[in-house]
């Protein structure tokens, strides 16, 4: 008989290359090296039961296993076989057990009914139900008991809900938990526990959901990673089924209606329409809200940068690439991937921290071995986040926003690219999936042409010609006959070696390092150091000069802060009574100079009004925005300094006197400004100045003598 660490046991020594060793064995499954040694008897015994090959024992090499293809089919088949009649349940199993089966009643369930479900007595049920109460209590839920009725649980529905998720999910990755629920059987490695999760979701068509999703994303013009498709889906299903059961969720007001007027809420409602077709209920509009919820905080790979409050939360990744840069003493200010790639993770990761949505991240130990000093750099220049969040980031959350550092680092060792191309593929969010092509980039000479998830690689496989797949999953090999190669993310020395060996059939120099002179990166050092006054004509000249290819996009104007904020964009002193007239005044500036149209005006008070008091990004300092639309006529940023403070009704911040009114036209021309208005808003010596000033010059002169040194 096996239990569920020896069913695993012999499963990774099945899988294993060659002879794995015990001390290896003992690491992986956190037991002593002679637990190991008395598991590895148990198996040969059941081997032997079976009539199969016994496990193989070299030493100083350690254990490994041989059989023909048909033993080893037969084999799988017996450990994804196991029922409970054959199968030796742990306490912690059982106890999982026991919480799916109130999750699933929401009644009252006897002792004697659980006892005779697992083959235990009543007695171990009884001692079981000490950490089931523990687990529920931390969950906020309680457990009621019942003189002649058993025990049940009561709680608020959003807790039942992420109880039920956190249950499925706590000891399986969240992408493989879909898989988990969708198939009769997920691989041979299947245990009874994992099939008496199923009985959870045995009424729902989890496939109808998921092209509910795909329609999701062509609406949002989105991408969404595995795990956020995963979670999304798994979501979706625990709704469904609590709505049949007539246990509907409730929603501020206040917070459903600043829902509503957001491109993810329309997704939402267009997604319940369908479901409501196909399962035959009813969906209210705070069942609508919670999905909306879900779609915002997904980590998603792809989307635009049009939500009303895009000026704070690019203010605050450019302050935290600011501060982590300054702890790690490298300047990544000019990495515009970085910078990017950040906006897209911090957005929805506020969205979490505000309705408590978890993230797992299972690379979590392997981040803080890594990158330790890039790990806790992070964590100790997230207060920006965290402040606006109203919320503290959780060490997973924080790993994967150091991914994304740990991913510009590299890319300062990478090569110039090849004409292999290359697809990496990745379940656990774009800050691993940017790390893996950073750190592969850095050690060969290959054209990585895309990062997507598992879901989307058969659509990302439809374009350009792909010579090789790097994947951190587990998927189909051989795809349209590409080779595939899985990887760890932090690239194991026997995955170099792997990639190594395909790539030789396509070129033998690929391993060359040698530096090809890139025109973006001439531009990049003498806009560091020189002020440019003619981009596109100092680009071209030099292509010239130098014989390469001129890679910089024409007509792509990005405008340094001294050429936006000029005097006649400043007004001193002013006198308003009031937040919202001094909004008006700054939006006036903008109007005045022709680079907004009123509309945008209105935009920049309807969203605080709505929203509320997020403009106001640091003590003493509002930042209005709106809405990047049709209103907006060109780049521009207004400074109005105000006679007496005014109240935005910031708790932290208030009183303001520092208002400055930003528009942008589309996701990346302004950057390079807002970066530099960062950094001065950091600067003590510019708001003093700023505050004090009696003429526009007096400002705009400070930041060109700040900008030349």
């Amino acid at each position: 008989m096996l239990n569920k660490r020896c069913s695993k046991l012999l499963y990774e020594v099945i899988n294993a290359e060659g002879y794995i060793s015990i001390s290896n064995l003992s690491k992986n499954f956190g037991v002593s090296n002679r637990t190991i040694r008395y598991d590895l008897d148990k198996i040969d015994d059941f081997l032997k039961s079976s009539n199969l090959p016994q496990l193989i024992r070299k030493p100083n090499e350690g254990i490994a296993y041989k059989c023909s293809s048909t033993e080893k089919s037969s084999l799988l088949s017996l450990i994804g076989e196991v029922d409970l009649n054959q199968y030796s349940l742990s306490q912690d199993e059982r106890v999982t057990m026991i919480l799916i089966e109130l999750l699933e009643s929401r009644n009252y369930v006897t002792m004697d009914k659980l006892a005779e479900d697992l083959l235990v007595s009543r007695s171990t049920i009884l001692k079981d139900m000490d950490k089931v109460r523990e687990w529920l209590e931390d969950k906020s839920i309680e457990l009621k008991p019942c003189k002649r009725h058993g025990v049940m649980i009561a709680g608020e529905e959003k807790y039942l809900r992420k109880a039920a998720m956190n249950l499925l999910t706590d000891n399986v990755d969240i992408y493989k938990a879909l898989n988990l629920i969708k198939y009769p059987k997920v691989s041979k490695s299947e245990f009874a526990l994992e099939k008496y999760k199923k009985q959870f979701f045995k009424d729902i068509d989890i496939s109808y959901i998921e092209d509910c999703l795909h329609l999701g994303e062509k609406q949002l013009e989105t991408k969404f990673t595995d795990e956020a498709y995963s979670g999304l889906v798994i979501h979706i299903a625990i709704a469904i089924k609590r709505i049949k059961e007539e246990k509907d969720i409730v929603m501020q007001k206040e917070e459903l209606k600043a829902l509503q007027i957001t491109k993810e809420f329309v997704v939402a409602s267009s997604i319940a329409k369908a479901l409501e077709n196909k399962f035959q209920i009813v969906i209210p509009v705070d069942e609508i809200g919670y999905i909306t919820i879900h779609l915002l905080g997904s980590n998603v790979s792809i989307s635009k940068n049009d939500d009303a409050d895009w000026g704070t939360i690019e203010f605050i990744t450019n302050d935290l690439i600011k501060k982590v840069s300054s702890a790690l003493n490298i300047n990544l200010a000019y990495d515009k991937q970085l910078l990017n790639g950040l906006i897209q993770h911090i957005r929805p990761a506020i969205y979490r921290l505000k309705h408590d949505i978890t993230l797992k991240n299972p690379l979590i130990k392997e981040i803080k071995e890594s990158y330790e000093k890039v790990f806790y750099a992070v964590k100790m220049s997230i207060y920006g986040i965290e402040k606006y969040a109203g919320s503290k980031l959780s060490e997973e959350e924080i790993g994967y926003i150091a991914l994304h550092f740990g991913a510009a680092i590299e890319r300062n060792k990478k090569a110039d690219s090849s004409n292999i191309n290359v697809i990496v593929v990745c379940a656990t969010g774009i800050g691993t999936s940017r790390l893996v092509s950073s750190k592969i980039q850095s050690l060969f000479n290959l054209n990585i042409i895309d990062t997507v998830s598992y879901h989307d690689l058969n659509n990302a496989l439809k374009g350009e010609k792909i010579d090789l797949i790097i994947t951190t999953v587990p998927i189909r090999l051989g795809i349209n006959n590409i080779p595939c190669i899985e990887v760890n993310p932090f690239l194991t020395e026997k995955n170099i070696n792997d990639i190594s060996s395909v790539l030789r059939k396509y070129d033998s120099s690929y391993t060359n390092n040698t530096r090809k002179i890139s025109l973006k990166e001439i531009m990049k050092i003498i806009r560091r150091n020189c002020t440019i006054l003619d981009d596109e004509n100092l680009a071209q000249e030099l292509a010239s000069y130098f014989s390469i290819n001129n890679d910089i996009k024409r007509g792509v104007f990005e405008p340094m802060l001294q050429d936006v904020l000029t005097e006649d964009f400043i007004k001193l002193n002013v006198d308003a009574k009031d937040w919202e007239q001094a909004i008006r005044f700054g939006g006036e500036i903008l109007k005045a100079n022709d680079v907004v149209k009123q509309e945008y005006i209105e935009g920049m008070i309807n969203s605080v009004k709505t929203l509320g008091p997020y403009v106001v990004i640091a003590p003493g300092i509002a930042m209005p925005h709106a809405r990047p639309d049709e209103s907006v006529k060109k780049i521009g940023m207004s400074l109005v300094t105000l006679k007496e403070p005014v109240n935005f009704g910031n708790k932290d911040n208030d009183p303001v006197r520092l208002v400055v009114c930003l528009c942008a036209v589309d996701h990346t021309s302004h950057l390079k400004a807002l970066s530099q208005l960062v950094t001065f808003l950091g600067d003590k010596d510019f708001v003093e100045v700023a505050l004090n000033s009696t003429e526009p010059s007096e400002i705009t002169n400070y930041i060109k003598n700040k900008e030349e040194e």
